[in-house]
């Protein structure tokens, strides 16, 4: 596994502002600032953080239809273009609460 789908399983997990970093002969997953698992290759970080295996694909939530960014059925916003109401439901999509909220 390479660093890119290892940083897109821990987007798919869902851990807030995922990081996965190299040092000292290790790999080391982050969520934000946090130490979360460490291991020998990426694969060893990702299953002692409990990421493995990958969990399902969710469906989309957020959709672009045009240029308004639908939730459910339901309009949430409208956007300039038709790029951009893609973004904004993709990033809507990614979004991962932190726990500063807790």
């Amino acid at each position: 596994m390479d660093y890119r789908e290892g940083i897109q399983v821990l987007r798919e997990s869902r851990v807030h502002a995922p990081a996965l970093v190299q040092f000292n002969g290790a790999y080391h997953v982050f969520s934000r600032t946090r130490l979360v698992s460490s291991g020998r290759s990426i694969v060893e970080a990702l299953d002692a953080g409990g990421f493995l295996p990958r969990p399902e694909r969710r469906m989309a939530v957020f959709v672009a239809d045009g240029l308004v960014v639908v939730y459910k059925g339901v309009p949430v916003a409208t956007a300039q273009s038709k790029n951009m109401a893609v973004r904004i439901a993709n990033a809507l999509n990614e979004y991962a609460a932190g726990d500063r909220a807790k």
